[in-house]
């Protein structure tokens, strides 16, 4: 599951959605994306990446008064079906993932905070075997401080994953996830660029994880 760039996510904290194209890369990961304001308040997300991923979601965000702003999202995914690609070596049947964040976000001088929850349903299409059916839940908070031409945010992630595949106790856990990022609010040659580092540590066992994975994303949105 992919959702549009951090730095889409931080103007869009302060403004209305606007139109863009996000490309992103983690570790060996490559993600290009476009977002296109529908109205002033809703926006459609296009996007894939190099792991055989695609997805479409559409988002709707309003301030309720000029301190506090509601967000909804939703995404339709498509991935491959790793099982059938590794045991048997059929390549195009595809996983559907189904992902929903409701948040509320809070602004102060020069400061915001943000919680969320989210839900994404993981269902295998057409194997006789489901290895990779869960539903995934979290629950976030996160903090930002915003100076005159950048932005720098934290965020705390609480994973939960339901097993609901035929391997017994495969897909399921807990996990807490620890986020840092920087980026700027006005481009740079027309880029958006910004940097993240992550720190992702399952509780004993989290989705076949078990030991607290580091990575790193950095990446740049061109706005139009």
């Amino acid at each position: 599951m992919k959702t549009i760039s951090i730095t889409c996510s931080a103007l869009m904290l302060c403004t209305s959605a606007f139109a863009g194209m996000d490309l992103s890369i983690e570790k060996d990961v490559v993600e290009i994306g476009v977002t296109a304001a529908v109205t002033d308040n809703t926006y459609l997300y296009i996007g894939g990446d190099s792991d055989n991923w695609v997805g479409i979601g559409v988002g709707y965000h309003k301030f309720i008064n000029r301190n506090w702003k509601l967000a909804s999202y939703y995404e339709y995914g498509l991935k491959d079906d790793w099982l059938l690609d590794e045991l048997a070596g059929i390549d195009g049947v595809k996983t559907n993932t189904h992902f929903v964040e409701l948040s509320a976000a809070r602004f102060f001088d020069g400061y915001s905070a943000k919680f969320g929850v989210t839900s994404e349903f993981v269902r295998n299409g057409f194997t006789w075997i489901t290895a990779d059916d869960a539903n995934k839940y979290s629950t976030y908070f996160s903090a930002a401080k915003y100076f005159q031409h950048a932005y720098i945010t934290s965020r705390f992630e609480y994973h939960y994953a339901e097993d609901k595949s035929d391997m017994v106790d495969f897909n399921q856990g807990q996990a807490s996830e620890w986020e840092l990022s920087i980026g700027t609010m006005r481009p740079v040659w027309h880029v958006y660029p910004y940097a993240k580092v992550s720190i992702f540590s399952p509780n004993d066992t989290y989705y076949g994880m078990n030991d607290t994975d580091y990575s790193w994303t950095v990446g740049g949105r061109v706005s139009f």
